[in-house]
């Protein structure tokens, strides 16, 4: 797929989104200057993972202390 093309497809999507958070999510990306955009900020993250393994804590590295 070219740049061009998923510029096209993003924009389709964003046409069609009828979610007006979204909306604001994507126009704040955009409108963020390149400096600010490579700053991490608190809650960035929130909400990315929908779910953890049961027995994600269960197994640890060689060399961390148990």
């Amino acid at each position: 797929m070219t740049t061009e093309e998923k510029k096209m497809d993003i924009i389709g999507k964003i046409i069609s989104t009828e979610d007006e958070t979204l909306i604001d999510m994507v126009n704040n990306l955009l409108n963020a200057s390149d400096q600010d955009s490579n700053l991490r900020k608190p809650g960035w993250g929130k909400g990315m993972v929908g779910r953890i393994s049961d027995d994600f804590n269960d197994f640890i590295p060689p060399g961390f202390p148990q």
